[in-house]
């Protein structure tokens, strides 16, 4: 009886443990997809970085065309459809169930990617202004 007994709480033991491991597992997993979409975060923002880089040379004076074959402004129609795809994920998980590292990066990424999209959209409009005038 005391074998049986011993055998219960040893079972008991290792499942607390398997919990656990599985429990730390997780958590992992989740600061690691943390860590990614804050590097996605990263990357949106050096890109906005160059977007703000062209719009001031754009600003400084450029008196030929900018995008004659209209690549640049296809690139960035481009950004900005994959940063609605980004927002419409973002939107569409639900971040109750989700650590508090994970929740900051919901937002710090929600955030940057509506940053971002306004400013490659007011660059798409400043290039079809200025191009337009060597086209009249």
């Amino acid at each position: 009886m005391l074998s049986s007994t011993f055998k219960v709480f040893i079972r008991d033991v290792l499942d607390v443990f398997r919990r656990a491991e599985q429990l730390l597992m997780s958590l992992g997993a989740e600061r690691r997809c943390a860590m990614r979409l804050d590097g996605l975060s990263d990357r949106l923002l050096a890109m906005g970085e160059r977007i703000d880089g062209l719009r001031s040379r754009m600003r400084g004076g450029v008196d030929e065309m900018i995008d004659i074959d209209g690549t640049l402004r296809d690139s960035l129609k481009g950004l900005k459809e994959d940063i609605s795809g980004i927002r419409c994920q973002l939107g569409g998980m639900g971040t109750k169930q989700h650590s508090a590292r994970m929740q900051r990066a919901f937002v710090r990424l929600s955030r940057v990617s509506a940053h971002i999209y306004a400013r490659a959209d007011k660059l798409q409009w400043e290039i079809d202004e200025h191009d337009q005038r060597f086209l009249q």
